[in-house]
């Protein structure tokens, strides 16, 4: 996730050039300022040409295009911030749960802080993994604004925990599962009162929802159609747009193309990255990170009080 200063506009602003969008567009957008360019040289210097659509025209079409547009970003945001929302709500939950074991747990016992505290802290990357692993178990490419040393850690708690994971499908689920298991396993074993599991299965539940929904926005994708339609009609109103400004503007139609090419493709390309918010892209959501906190608020709870 790009971390920036919100007030300092001059950057953001002249920042335009290294942003991916840009980059990615770029060829796209001198390829259509040379087709508008053509069409202004075809209506000024050739011989009028046909006009298939007028300024009216074009502005119909811009008012669909605008409000599809809106439709496609809102739409994507909304599952990016549901994404935000849901890692936050494990945030608060890993405290609440460390901190019900704390007040239970007696402190002697400092092998099962231990056990839970590395369970809890391997469930966020074990999510974060999954949640990837679709599309392959690749790190990001030099250049991604991620935290590497967050990745790095969130990489070793994994690799600790491996040996509780062999052979495991699902497994962040393994995990939640072993929670479970060791908090039962604490009651009967007089480690926990009887009345603990009330307190702490409940919290590992929200895990679990957590989970699901994060698996919900990854295996549901904005339906094709739809999206394949705005990437066709953005590219439509790019190549008919020439005609109808051409004989107004003349060669300034060829700037004003590509940057209607620009503004509205680049709403698209930016609705498709956040629409799958758990990947490596630049704006994606900072898993790592957000492990990274987890870890180090769960091993303050639990860990230091058996020393």
């Amino acid at each position: 996730m790009i971390r920036y200063n919100p007030k300092s506009w001059f950057d953001v602003l002249f920042g335009i050039v290294r942003s991916g969008v840009f980059r990615t567009l770029f060829l796209d957008m001198v390829g259509v300022g040379l087709y508008a360019a053509v069409v202004v040289w075809l209506e000024r210097d050739v011989g009028r040409i046909p006009q298939p659509f007028g300024i009216p025209a074009l502005s119909l079409f811009g008012i669909i295009l605008g409000l599809s547009l809106v439709f496609r970003t809102n739409t994507a945001y909304d599952r990016w911030w549901e994404g935000r929302r849901l890692w936050g709500q494990m945030v608060n939950t890993s405290r609440a749960f460390s901190r019900q074991l704390h007040a239970q747990l007696p402190e002697a016992m400092s092998e099962r802080r231990r056990h839970y505290a590395r369970l809890l802290c391997a469930f966020p990357p074990a999510l974060a993994e999954h949640l990837r692993e679709p599309r392959g178990k690749g790190r990001a490419q030099v250049g991604d604004a991620i935290d590497s040393s967050a990745q790095q850690q969130a990489d070793q708690v994994l690799q600790e925990a491996e040996e509780l994971l062999v052979g495991a499908r699902h497994r962040p689920g393994r995990l939640i599962g072993m929670m479970v298991s060791s908090v039962h396993q604490d009651v009967r074993e007089g480690n926990l009162r009887d009345h603990a599991a009330i307190s702490l299965v409940p919290l590992l539940t929200v895990f679990d929802d957590v989970m699901g929904a994060c698996e919900r926005i990854r295996n549901t994708p904005i339906p094709f159609g739809y999206s394949a339609y705005i990437k066709q009609f953005v590219l439509l109103f790019a190549l008919i747009s020439p005609f109808a400004m051409a004989p107004d503007f003349g060669y300034g139609t060829v700037l004003a193309t590509m940057l209607f090419f620009f503004s509205t493709m680049g709403l698209e390309l930016l609705a498709t990255e956040i629409e799958d918010p758990f990947g490596f892209d630049p704006n994606d959501l900072p898993l790592a990170e957000i492990s990274k906190r987890i870890h180090a608020d769960v091993n303050e709870t639990l860990v230091p009080a058996a020393d």
